[in-house]
């Protein structure tokens, strides 16, 4: 058995499918999150280390993976429901042979096995892996993606499916996640005060894929002008908030993940509106 991700797939579903990935490992969008803030050598070295692990692990997690053999029933133990956040919550079947996974709000990932513990996705470039404990109990798997690593512990059916309900009540009467309107209001303010994001507002995920980035966002708000007011658009399937930002110049599209315990943004994304 040789299956390798070389299976194209078009950018449309690379985005269906890679999104919420994304946005739960707090990735950020195509304009990007801000400039590295003015700093000295010592305190650039922790930087410079989290992008070179970033970079290790991208290319760990972008090699071509190979299937092996596997034993379907070996599968069963690792079937049930993982938390990825509040909100998203990753599915794991099988059918017959075929090994699933899927994302709140996405459709299902066929995944293949790499070992006995960890599969792999050809649609986009991204594992799973499984947490076994000493006593042989599943505990949580960890998502293998964009250059980081996302936990997400195991829970019951009826833990998802609370999830799953309040996020329909959500969607069905429009209500935003709790503190998502001030944490994209702070992320815009320190843009336009200091011209890179609010760091510390941020996961650490994100904080550090909003290092790694190019400034892309200091001249787009530049030229956007001064905000004049945040409008609550929608309710995505992924649980993420979809807000209009309308600056004086311009608006943003703006997209944030619920945040975390700790109240941090854990995925954040702009996107200019014509």
């Amino acid at each position: 058995m040789n299956k390798t991700r070389a299976r194209p797939v078009s950018p449309t579903r690379q985005a269906l499918l890679g999104g919420a990935l994304s946005a739960a490992l707090g990735l950020t969008g195509a304009v990007g999150l801000g400039a590295l803030p003015q700093a000295d050598a010592a305190s650039m070295r922790p930087v410079q280390s989290a992008a070179m692990l970033h970079a290790r692990r991208l290319a760990d997690q972008s090699r071509p993976q190979h299937e092996v053999a596997f034993n379907p029933a070996a599968f069963d133990p690792f079937v049930g429901e993982y938390e990825l956040s509040p909100s998203v919550f990753f599915h794991i079947f099988r059918r017959g042979d075929h090994y699933f996974a899927q994302l709140t709000g996405q459709p299902p990932v066929r995944e293949y096995p790499e070992s006995p513990t960890k599969f792999f996705a050809t649609v986009v470039a991204a594992q799973i892996s499984f947490v076994i404990d000493a006593h042989g109990r599943v505990t949580g798997l960890v998502l293998h993606q964009g250059g980081y690593l996302r936990s997400a512990p195991r829970v019951s059916r009826q833990v998802a499916a609370r999830a799953a309900a309040a996020l329909a009540r959500r969607i069905r009467h429009n209500i935003p996640n709790p503190g998502t309107a001030a944490a994209v209001r702070a992320q815009i303010r320190s843009f336009e005060r200091t011209g890179h994001a609010l760091y510390a507002g941020m996961a650490p995920a994100l904080a550090a894929a909003a290092r790694t980035e190019a400034a892309q966002a200091a001249p787009l708000f530049h030229s956007l002008g001064a905000l004049r007011s945040l409008r609550h658009d929608k309710v995505l399937d992924s649980g993420a908030d979809d807000y209009v930002a309308t600056f004086a110049h311009g608006q943003l599209e703006v997209i944030i993940a619920p945040l975390s315990a700790h109240g941090k943004v854990q995925g954040l994304f702009f996107h200019p509106l014509p």
